[in-house]
């Protein structure tokens, strides 16, 4: 449904994990409101946790607001205290790549709004892999030619 007015703390909470140090719970606040061109999510990481690995965006803006506690935000690598209040913008193929861990002993809770663009691709640079939205798979960001076949380089 859209145009829907929804109450946020009435939005379940939506568990993931990769092994014992990523994972966050997350309400899906846009999806329940109907929002098709924008998403707004609340997500909770545990202490020790990250919610992510480092990555930027080529076609998607991400906007991130501290709401409780204290974590802390890699921009490039470098750690930054972010806590209650603070926000930041990624805007769009900048090439900064950005995460955020839980070093705190309490949870950690933010919104993320940005635009949904299904040509978006998510660049990780911590383990040189690509994310390509339109066809939801991941691949090992390396150089080759456009005309070589790599089964045949790999067969070799």
């Amino acid at each position: 449904m859209k145009n829907k007015l929804i109450n946020v703390s009435d939005v379940g909470w939506e568990s993931w994990s990769h092994e014992n140090n990523y994972g966050s719970d997350q309400k899906h606040i846009g999806d329940t409101a109907g929002a098709e061109k924008v998403g707004v999510t609340m997500e909770k990481v545990a202490p020790g946790m990250a919610s992510a690995l480092a990555h930027y965006h080529t076609k998607e803006e991400e906007h991130i607001y501290a709401m409780q506690g204290e974590a802390t935000l890699y921009i490039d690598e470098e750690p930054h205290v972010f806590s209650e209040g603070k926000y930041i913008c990624f805007t769009a193929n900048s090439g900064v790549a950005h995460k955020i861990v839980n070093n705190s002993d309490a949870d950690f809770i933010f919104l993320v709004v940005g635009n949904r663009d299904t040509h978006d691709v998510v660049v990780y640079p911590e383990t040189n892999k690509v994310l390509v939205r339109s066809m939801n798979e991941v691949y090992d960001r390396s150089p080759t030619s456009y005309f070589t076949n790599d089964k045949e380089q790999q067969e070799k």
